[in-house]
């Protein structure tokens, strides 16, 4: 209980507000300097003198003790932050080995690359086959929660380690899609991530080749030509190069699959603010090993960077249609700069161009043929959740373990009865997935695919 008179009460707020006024009077008579202050343009020596006082005094003053490694860290963390492009950043020496595991295509986690687009984490693609694509994770997606904590001040590097982890452990994420009036929440297990690269399949009905480049990392491109050398040999019609979910990679991969296909001419440029570094890629004709193939490229709003590089040389040189949806938009060209200590700098250094000049950064690559692809829509989705908790598909396969038309009729049927009817399409999806689940992956699935479908039939007309 207070021991405190009425009048001491009066007193200390009297005090208080002494205290408040000699503030408000220092603020004052301050501002004016200040402000002059402010206009002035400050010298490099006095710039260097105010880091190092505002060093000091952290290191002198603050509340908890903190390292002088962790204080300069974050200081490059803020100056690349003060640049706001999403693909320059900072890398510790545990992270620069984690990039470079990546790119050679073996890496843990749940197979997604992210960016930061106006300050928030957002998906650039999920990997095919990882556990991101199994859940449905989106282009475009925006996390906002990792493990019921917010993203917010997060930087990239750090959430990257959050999503990562040691294989079969679990982590929630929670996005924001456009079109959807709520946060869509996704439980993952992490996954030891071993991308292959190149996958391809003939189809012999149609005596075509099917690709799917997944990367373009350090070895797309010669995995790619042995690929076309087979189909060579078959001497196939055409080729389906599928580009849907890259997120892109090396820029000299980039060029040199666009050389497979191109004769002549410009494939790429990258202008920067040096121009004595901005360079132009040209084809070399005797690289170019499949120039004379008839060629569709498959992409969409997950393909980006050297994906884009390689659809927009072949738009710009009307050497193939582009079927799919508009692509990421990541038009930029990063540098990783080797520090000292393991440390390295992904800086943005350039822009490329397309054969035509054009730049498609932030905003993507329209294609010759928009088709878009299948997918659950809000009710599949609401439904879906509350048929998986409700275990309504697991015990409807126990009785039930072939995918034909009359299983999908007979559990469209159960579904129509606990009024949580699917569309046709995510009714037939949901089934064959939990029905196919733990064989091997199919490269293709025409049952599906409908931009895959248009692919053939506009390759049948050439």
């Amino acid at each position: 209980m207070s021991t405190k008179t009425p009048s001491a009460v009066a007193d200390r707020r009297k005090k208080i507000l002494g205290l408040a006024i000699c503030l408000v009077l220092f603020t004052a008579a301050t501002a004016g300097q200040m402000d002059a202050n402010a206009k002035k343009e400050i010298s490099e020596e006095g710039l260097t003198e105010l880091f190092n006082a505002a060093l000091f005094h952290v290191r002198n003053d603050y509340v908890d003790d903190v390292s002088r490694q962790q204080l300069l860290f974050g200081a490059i963390r803020g100056m690349l932050g003060a640049l706001d492009d999403a693909h320059t950043r900072f890398m510790t020496a545990e992270e620069t080995t984690e990039l470079q595991t990546e790119m050679r295509g073996n890496f843990g986690g749940l197979g997604i690359e992210i960016s930061q687009r106006d300050n928030v984490l957002t998906v650039v693609s999920p990997i095919d086959g990882t556990p991101a694509m199994r859940a449905g994770i989106k282009p475009g997606d925006k996390i906002i929660e990792i493990d019921k904590k917010t993203t917010r001040d997060v930087s990239l590097s750090d959430a990257v380690k959050q999503l990562r982890g040691k294989p079969g452990t679990s982590v929630n994420i929670s996005v924001v899609r456009e079109g959807e009036d709520e946060m869509l929440s996704f439980d993952l297990v992490r996954e030891v991530i071993k991308i292959q690269v190149v996958t391809s399949e003939y189809l012999e009905k149609e005596k075509l080749g099917y690709v799917r480049l997944k990367q373009f990392n350090q070895t797309a491109t010669e995995d790619l030509a042995k690929a076309l050398a087979d189909f060579k040999k078959k001497k196939v019609k055409g080729l389906i190069l599928d580009l849907r979910w890259n997120p892109g990679g090396l820029l000299d991969a980039a060029h040199r699959i666009s050389n497979f296909f191109i004769k002549s001419g410009v494939i790429v440029s990258t202008r920067g603010r040096k121009k004595e570094l901005d360079r132009v890629f040209n084809a070399d004709p005797s690289a170019a090993i499949a120039a004379d193939m008839p060629l569709i490229i498959l992409a969409n709003e997950g393909s980006a960077s050297a994906s884009e590089i390689v659809t927009g040389a072949i738009k710009d040189h009307k050497r193939g249609k582009f079927i799919g949806v508009k692509t990421f938009g990541k038009g930029s060209v990063q540098n990783v700069i080797s520090m000292m200590y393991g440390t390295s700098m992904a800086l943005t250094i350039q822009k490329y161009y397309t054969p035509s000049g054009v730049s498609i950064h932030k905003k993507g690559i329209e294609p010759d043929i928009t088709v878009p692809a299948l997918d659950f829509n809000k009710d599949d989705r609401r439904h879906y959740k509350e048929i998986k908790e409700k275990k309504i598909l697991q015990d409807f396969v126990k009785e039930n373990k072939a995918y034909t038309p009359d299983t999908v009729k007979k559990f469209q049927k159960l579904l129509a009865a606990k009024g949580l009817a699917l569309s046709d399409y995510a009714a037939k999806r949901t089934l064959k997935d939990e029905l196919t689940k733990g064989e091997p992956r199919q490269t293709i699935d025409l049952e599906f695919d409908v931009q895959l479908q248009r692919a053939i039939d506009e390759m049948k007309k050439i």
